[in-house]
């Protein structure tokens, strides 16, 4: 029978420790749609179980009343505004932040970076693997 081992048994169910503990929801809030698809992308290879994105904090504070994230990753410059009261909000509902960016800035903790993360751009799937894992 097809799914079954030579003794006619189904196959035990392998247990992924690392996959367990893989964000089952993230919150990705970029403003460029390139590298917000492409972000995307290779959160899914990493197995995340979905990603909801956002290309401004109004549609970001939306979605954060909408669902419950277990990580979010924010560009920190979004066109003529920041992130952080993106990242304030996440905070108070104990959610993990990361903070992409690619001017090199160095997060003030008084203004909501806090212990956040910091992803520098670019970024490609191993730098994701490293947040996603937590390494």
């Amino acid at each position: 029978m097809p799914g079954h081992g030579k003794d006619g048994a189904m196959p035990l169910p392998t247990h992924d420790p690392a996959a367990a503990a893989r964000p089952s929801l993230v919150l990705l809030v970029e403003d460029s749609p390139i590298i917000a698809m492409n972000t995307e992308a290779l959160l899914l290879e990493l197995d995340v179980g979905g990603v909801r994105t956002a290309s401004n904090v109004a549609e970001a504070l939306a979605l954060i009343e909408a669902e419950r994230f277990d990580l979010a990753i924010l560009d920190l410059h979004l066109g003529d505004e920041d992130s952080l009261p993106v990242a304030e909000k996440l905070a108070a509902l104990n959610v993990p932040v990361v903070f992409a960016t690619g001017f090199g800035d160095e997060l003030d903790p008084a203004g909501g970076g806090g212990s956040a993360r910091v992803l520098k751009k670019p970024y490609g799937f191993n730098d994701l693997e490293r947040i996603i894992c937590g390494g």
